[in-house]
């Protein structure tokens, strides 16, 4: 369990994204107002006629620390802001001197051109930082496995890590459901440990078996328990499907979808769903090695 628990967990990110923007405007907004305050208050302009750059030391520090969208908003607010309290006629948006409105737009310009340059340095490390993240938890998933020979400890590992790496992003049960001689599917590994082995209702168990056959994602919504779906994931080699992955989902989540949407929309619009595919994708390998292992040793 230790060595499991050494195994990152997927990262949430903004689970508002609504909430995320609202909060980046805000600092975006009060931050160039501020600015704006205290070139007013000390009378730096106009006895300093470029004081206005001074924004974009605000503007790049919010496209590295927050987004691009904080910074547009901040180069946007510190334009119409500079006008207002400071370009003659005050208090108005308007502007005498056709000079400065070739000088401000210019720095609107300048602005949001840095603040989408910075984001992209921003976003790309992201990235990276992500893809490293992911990367990790891969390596240690299959280094844990690795220390072990032995199918079913092998297979507890599975839903271990499965629960532990997904659960911050709503997973609650991991259950891998296999066909014994007889061809009917028992519950191989559970998670997470429990006094009493996973007992599935024969519904449950219906779902799971309909899934072997067909091979295709199943998702179902658990009357019995509010804000729940489970999932009946086949996994499989080319066409064959060798065990039926029940996962019980709390609140729904958007990018853990039928096969079909995780390799086509939802790969880009909900990023942990590539790496999910990819996990599946791992984790299939694992089992389908174990399995070649086990009869070549019987």
């Amino acid at each position: 369990m230790q060595k499991i628990e050494r195994i990152p967990q997927m990262e949430t990110g903004h689970e508002n994204k609504w909430q995320y923007y609202i909060y980046d405007a805000l600092i975006a907004v009060a931050g160039s107002l501020i600015v704006t305050g205290l070139i007013y208050f000390s009378h730096l302009y106009p006895h300093i006629s470029d004081i206005v750059i001074i924004h974009l030391i605000l503007i790049m520090t919010l496209a590295i620390w927050r987004s691009r969208y904080a910074a547009i908003v901040a180069a946007i607010t510190a334009f119409l802001s500079f006008d207002y309290f400071l370009v003659p006629p005050l208090y108005t948006l308007t502007i005498a001197d056709p000079v400065q409105w070739v000088a401000l737009f210019i720095f609107l310009f300048t602005a949001i051109v840095t603040s989408w340059l910075a984001g992209a340095v921003r976003q790309s490390a992201e990235e990276a930082r992500k893809n490293a993240h992911e990367l990790r938890i891969l390596y240690e998933l299959m280094r844990v496995c690795n220390n072990t020979n032995n199918l079913d400890e092998q297979l507890d590992i599975i839903v271990l890590s499965t629960l532990r790496v997904f659960s911050s992003l709503g997973i609650t049960e991991c259950v891998l459901l296999m066909p014994d001689q007889a061809g009917k599917l028992r519950v191989r590994a559970d998670a997470p440990i429990r006094v009493d082995e996973f007992q599935p209702t024969s519904e449950e168990m219906g779902h799971a078996a309909q899934v072997y056959r067909s091979g295709k994602h199943t998702t179902i919504k658990d009357v019995n328990v509010p804000h729940s779906q489970v999932h009946y994931i086949p996994l499989k080699s080319d066409s064959h499907v060798f065990c039926v992955l029940y996962l019980r989902v709390l609140n729904g989540v958007s990018w853990l979808e039928n096969e079909e949407g995780l390799n086509s929309a939802l790969r880009n619009a909900y990023p942990p769903a590539e790496f999910f595919r990819t996990y599946l994708d791992q984790i299939s390998s694992l089992i389908e090695r174990s399995f070649l292992r086990e009869k070549l040793a019987s």
